[in-house]
């Protein structure tokens, strides 16, 4: 995560600058500054180049930057830096002006303990960022980039990610901590797991793919359970025949519909799964403009082998 040195030398890059330039007007050492360009120039935030003698420092194109700065500059008196710690951050990913949370529900999505979270939604409120109106908390309209810094930090600490492990990719879906990227290179990182439709062959499913390979990223997971690869593969592509090919793993696999609409909701596709798990229970008695004809999508199943 960006360190508040970090965020003070981006509020003061409103021009490109040297490191001596920087220096005097933060009141830090020069190999300070030198060490906290290096690490922003690392997670491609700060660009450096050589003019003469001089390194001079300017901001990246990156979106978060842009809105940083932007936030620094309509609101002078705000000290940024100090307001915008890790767990903040965490807070603001999810906290805007739009959607309500409880301090209960920010918990369960950051990981961080009540205390924390009410601590940051009091530090908050106490400075009109934010509103309370009964258990709920939303940021002011105002105040809506402080989310939308948040969540452009996470996702561009997303790509450097795939930049440094994968080399290139798109990210086709992505939470706080995990991304589904579209490549078109073999990836061996064990923190990378194989999904789309060429997963779907540790289930005896095999289908005809194109050149591009899809990864889950998680650091905190083991394998993709066969409910992954259902909404993955919705994720990467919701037409008809990807629906149909995930409809015939969850039958192959013998997915538990409950659970495979938990597992929809979090991935935020509960709209797309919901009919095709209706489908499914009623053995096609409750089609949808999503679903096939269930008399085709037996001779689908026969053709590869699923017995319906």
């Amino acid at each position: 995560m960006i360190s508040k040195r970090g965020l003070r030398v981006l509020s003061a890059l409103d021009t490109p600058k040297g490191r001596q330039e920087l220096a005097d007007e933060l009141n830090y050492r020069a190999d300070t500054v030198s060490d906290t360009l290096n690490d922003l120039a690392q997670r491609d935030l700060v660009n450096k180049e050589r003019v003469g003698n001089r390194t001079i420092a300017k901001p990246s194109s990156a979106r978060c930057v842009e809105v940083f700065q932007s936030l620094t500059k309509s609101n002078p008196h705000v000290d940024f830096p100090n307001l915008l710690t890790p767990s903040m951050l965490n807070i603001l990913y999810y906290l805007s002006s739009d959607t309500e949370w409880t301090a209960t529900e920010l918990a369960e999505q950051t990981g961080h303990a009540r205390a924390t979270i009410y601590r940051g939604l009091r530090t908050l409120t106490n400075r009109a960022m934010a509103l309370k109106q009964h258990s709920q908390y939303r940021l002011t309209d105002t105040f809506n980039d402080l989310h939308v810094f948040a969540y452009e930090l996470r996702h561009h600490t997303h790509l450097v990610q795939i930049k440094q492990d994968v080399g290139s990719g798109t990210i086709v879906w992505e939470s706080h901590e995990e991304y589904l990227v579209r490549t078109d290179t073999a990836v061996e990182h064990p923190d990378y797991h194989q999904t789309g439709l060429d997963a779907f062959a540790e289930h005896g499913l095999q289908f005809f793919t194109t050149s591009d390979q899809y990864y889950f990223y998680s650091d905190d997971r083991e394998a993709l359970t066969p409910e992954d690869l259902f909404c993955h593969l919705l994720l990467i592509e919701n037409d008809s025949r990807h629906r149909k090919y995930a409809l015939l793993l969850a039958v192959k696999a013998e997915l538990s519909l409950e659970r495979l609409q938990l597992v929809a909701d979090d991935y935020g596709i509960t709209d797309i799964v919901e009919p095709l798990v209706e489908f499914l229970k009623t053995e096609g008695e409750k089609p949808s403009a999503a679903t096939p004809r269930w008399e085709a999508f037996e001779t689908l199943g026969d053709e590869y082998g699923v017995e319906l």
